[in-house]
């Protein structure tokens, strides 16, 4: 029997306990700039957790969508290719899960890669905003980012998250957090028995509750 690695689902834990400790912190929304130092911290990190379960998993949903495809052959004797998460989805015919994967994967980008903006800030009725719009510096964004990004608000298009890097916050991480979870059960529903066997996937919470992980996340506030 062929030894498949697939470490996508055991993200699923550490999604959990960084949101558990994340919705510890004071829930106050950011400013025009930034929110706070910690909340920013951990939701950077759910973020992109959460974008390896989801392009590991769009990985594992193509290598067996070939075996399906051509009657499960040997190993080895067809053609795979490398796709992105967002171009999986397209290749199921998810295309609306697809544009709203891509616009996590600009967010990816923007952590991963460290965008750097710059702008003048300035104290306005207590509270720190923007004097004039900020600038993203030459070398940051490609064409997916300049093609889904709305550069006045700094947030994509469809769903509105943030790619400011030190405004991405609780709110950015939950959303991101739902739209995978929507986008792997589309997956896991097209060839349940060999897909994704995240369905009924529990994770452990504080107080000892062992929630099924697709129920946490969408009965997130």
């Amino acid at each position: 029997m062929d030894y498949i690695t697939a470490v996508f689902q055991n993200f699923l834990q550490p999604i959990t306990d960084l949101s558990d400790r994340m919705f510890q912190l004071p829930s106050g929304e950011p400013n025009e700039v930034q929110t706070s130092v910690i909340q920013n911290g951990y939701a950077i990190s759910i973020i992109a957790l959460a974008a390896f379960l989801l392009e590991g998993a769009c990985g594992r949903a193509r290598y067996f969508r070939g075996l399906v495809a051509v009657g499960i052959p040997a190993l080895g004797h067809h053609q795979w290719k490398r796709s992105s998460a967002a171009g999986t989805l397209r290749e199921f015919g998810e295309t609306d899960l697809a544009e709203k994967i891509e616009e996590i994967f600009v967010v990816r980008d923007a952590i991963a890669h460290a965008h750097l903006w710059k702008g003048e800030t300035a104290w306005t009725e207590n509270d720190l905003r923007f004097a004039q719009l900020p600038v993203q510096l030459p070398g940051y964004g490609d064409d997916k980012f300049k093609r889904l990004v709305d550069l006045s608000s700094r947030t994509t298009r469809k769903l509105k998250l943030d790619v400011f890097p030190t405004r991405i916050h609780r709110g950015t991480a939950i959303t991101v957090l739902k739209e995978c979870v929507d986008a792997l059960h589309s997956l896991e529903l097209k060839y349940e028995e060999f897909f994704l066997p995240l369905r009924y996937r529990t994770v452990r919470l504080r107080g000892g509750k062992f929630p099924q992980f697709y129920r946490w996340v969408r009965e997130l506030p």
